[in-house]
């Protein structure tokens, strides 16, 4: 079984997190260059996570404030004065089943919990359907609060929370 070690990312990365982003399409929303030195600017945390000296996943988490127009990301805005938003993880086809997302979770509460931030959010596309995340954010105390379309009428995303106090 392989081992992994998160890290924050560094600007090498990029071409690595960008060849993962693509490959989890439409699990995860489009990224290029551009996007991703604004999350490395403004993100809360943006971990990379390695498996044998390479780059096998990403994530990136945001607070409330942070200069981003998802309109997903503003509905958890409106909702709440202070939160922890996951925008998007992304593994490594080759590298999944090894807990790297339980474990970038288990971290990102931590954080979430250390900043005073009670609620952590994140959405999984209903349409069309993620159901390998929707049962990971199940699995890990996620409910559904709402359910939205905010790209077009042929997609539908569901928002999802957690307390963070919750273990």
């Amino acid at each position: 079984m392989s081992t992994f070690t998160i890290r924050d990312y560094r600007a090498e990365d990029a071409a690595a997190v960008l060849d993962i982003n693509a490959a989890n399409i439409p699990e995860v929303g489009e990224m290029d260059a551009t996007k991703l030195a604004a999350f490395a600017a403004s993100a809360a945390w943006l971990p990379v996570v390695e498996v044998d000296g390479q780059v096998a996943a990403f994530a990136v988490f945001l607070t409330e404030g942070a200069d981003y127009g998802s309109p997903n990301y503003r509905w958890f805005g409106e909702r709440h004065a202070s939160f922890y938003y996951v925008d998007r993880i992304a593994v490594d086809a080759s590298h999944r089943s090894l807990g790297i997302g339980q474990a970038l979770y288990r971290e990102a509460v931590s954080r979430a919990r250390a900043g005073a931030r009670p609620v952590f959010c994140a959405e999984v596309n209903t349409v069309p359907a993620n159901d390998r995340s929707l049962r990971f954010h199940a699995h890990l105390g996620f409910t559904e609060v709402a359910r939205k379309r905010p790209y077009d009428p042929e997609s539908e995303v569901a928002m999802l929370e957690r307390p963070v106090s919750a273990g």
